[in-house]
C-alpha cells in the first residue's frame, strides 16, 4: 500500500519521458518513494539554500532525481511527494549538471563540490510551499524553452 503519493508536474514530464530506454531505475525509485522517501538509503538532503526545500536520489547511469514534499492536497490524502527535477551528474561539467540546472532553476547558489550533505530525515522532511514550487515550474517551463545550451567552441 502506498503511503505518499508522488506528483510529477507537466514541466517535469518530458524529463521522465526522457529517461525511457536509458535503463536508469526510474520506475524502482518511484515504487519506493511512494512507499517511504525517508526509507534508510533511498535520498539524501541537499546542502546549501535547497537544503530546507529539496532531496535527492540516486538513480543508476549516472542520473538523480531531486523531489521535495508537500501535505495531501485533501484532508484523509496522501502526503504529496513532488519530482522536480531529473537529470545526470555531470561534476566537471557543471553548467549541465543536474544539481548546478536545479539551483540555477531556484536562483540559489550550488554550494562547491566538496560540501557536506546534511542528514537525511533526521529532524524534519523537506518542504516546499505552493508559491516556491510555482516559481520553480515557471523557470522549467522557461528553461524548456529557451534555446539548447551549445558547448563551448561550439558553432552550430
Amino acid at each position: 500500500m502506498n503511503a505518499y503519493e508522488v506528483v510529477t508536474p507537466r514541466a517535469v514530464s518530458p524529463l521522465i519521458e526522457a529517461l525511457q530506454g536509458k535503463r536508469a531505475g526510474y520506475r524502482e525509485v518511484h515504487e519506493n518513494l511512494q512507499r517511504d522517501p525517508c526509507a534508510d538509503q533511498l535520498g539524501y538532503r541537499l546542502s546549501g539554500p535547497l537544503e530546507p526545500k529539496v532531496c535527492g536520489v540516486h538513480l543508476r547511469r549516472g542520473y538523480r532525481l531531486a523531489f521535495t514534499m508537500q501535505p495531501p492536497e485533501e484532508e484523509g490524502g496522501l502526503a504529496r511527494v513532488v519530482v522536480l527535477y531529473v537529470g545526470k551528474r555531470e561534476p566537471r561539467h557543471r553548467d549541465r549538471d543536474v544539481w548546478t540546472v536545479l539551483h540555477d532553476l531556484f536562483g540559489v547558489t550550488n554550494p562547491p563540490g566538496n560540501h557536506v550533505k546534511p542528514p537525511w530525515c533526521a529532524t524534519d522532511v523537506p518542504d516546499i510551499d505552493d508559491a516556491d514550487l510555482d516559481r520553480f515550474l515557471k523557470e522549467l517551463r522557461r528553461f524548456h524553452r529557451a534555446p539548447a545550451r551549445r558547448p563551448a567552441g561550439d558553432n552550430g
